[in-house]
């Protein structure tokens, strides 16, 4: 890990993926506040780039259908001390019942009778302990529609 400018890495980013969304026919919006570009954290770009490529992969895939085909992606100041990204699709959002087990190992939230999309059920695992392994946290919530990803790392002063 080490000390890496946010701009710096959103800019990394957004030409690591922007390609991937428009093939997909997705709009890719990027969002930046609070001058939370010049914030800095430390954190492996290459797995903070993992997990955003599997962020964007998964609202690509399950937001297929939606009216609207936008993947957000901000960066903000969450207080003074911690630094939120988030990934957000307009697609069906994610069952209550089952926020609590997206993240586990091969965890799928369709059924194998009538599951639409292909996948191994690892994607959100990976994410989860790549997070945790630079020292950040990560949470979902249902936004109205789709799904908001939610991940928090420490401000280096």
């Amino acid at each position: 890990m080490k000390s890496t400018v946010v701009g710096d890495l959103m800019s990394n980013i957004e030409s690591k993926i922007s390609s991937q969304v428009e093939r997909a026919g997705f709009e890719l919006r990027f969002g930046r506040v609070d001058d939370a570009d010049q914030a800095t954290i430390n954190v492996d770009e290459d797995c903070f780039a993992q997990i955003i490529i599997n962020l964007v992969d998964n609202a690509i895939k399950f937001s297929k259908n939606a009216d609207e085909k936008v993947i957000e992606i901000n960066s903000k100041f969450a207080g003074r001390d911690r630094l939120l990204f988030s990934v957000r699709d307009y697609g069906p959002g994610i069952a209550k019942d089952q926020m609590q087990k997206i993240f586990q190992l091969f965890y799928r939230t369709e059924s194998e009778l009538t599951r639409e999309t292909v996948g191994t059920g690892i994607g959100l695992a990976i994410v989860h302990q790549l997070t945790l392994a630079m020292n950040g946290s990560i949470d979902m919530i249902n936004a109205d529609p789709g799904a908001e990803f939610r991940i928090t790392f420490p401000v280096i002063d």
